[in-house]
């Protein structure tokens, strides 16, 4: 006669991860060798990832990350949120127009009276004014 394990085949309403993780230890425990898990505990584990990264959930379970990773979509097409931070909103800002490019006026003088103005407007792709102002330096 086979005996059945009912601490596994009940699952709690919202289960810790101590709970589900003691679950995996019994289940271990009274298995045979190599034994498949059992469906009820992969949807203990995969109920975790509600709350709980599934990197989180496979390390505290000892279970494959791969093997529960594949499960949790299922989870996610029933309208679960997946993953700790799933909680987070994202906003997307539509700015309009885009945005005008800068302008800077960099204006330096030498001691010896030399002046050099540079009006840099836009992207700096053709020209470096580090460069320049080092040959205005080097010249007096």
């Amino acid at each position: 006669m086979r005996e059945t394990i009912s601490c596994i085949s009940t699952p709690a309403i919202r289960p810790t991860i101590e709970s589900v993780r003691h679950r995996f230890e019994i289940w271990r425990k009274r298995r045979g060798r190599r034994g498949r898990i059992p469906e009820a505990l992969w949807e203990a584990a995969v109920g975790l990832c509600r709350e709980h990264s599934i990197c989180e959930v496979s390390r505290s379970l000892r279970v494959n990350y791969n093997g529960l990773k594949d499960r949790t979509p299922k989870a996610r097409d029933m309208g679960l949120a997946v993953g700790k931070r799933s909680d987070l909103g994202f906003v997307k800002l539509d700015l309009g127009a885009p945005i005008v490019p800068s302008e800077c006026l960099v204006e330096v003088e030498a001691p010896n009276g030399a002046k050099m103005r540079m009006c840099l407007r836009g992207g700096l792709r053709d020209v470096d004014p580090v460069e320049l102002g080092r040959a205005f330096w080097r010249q007096g």
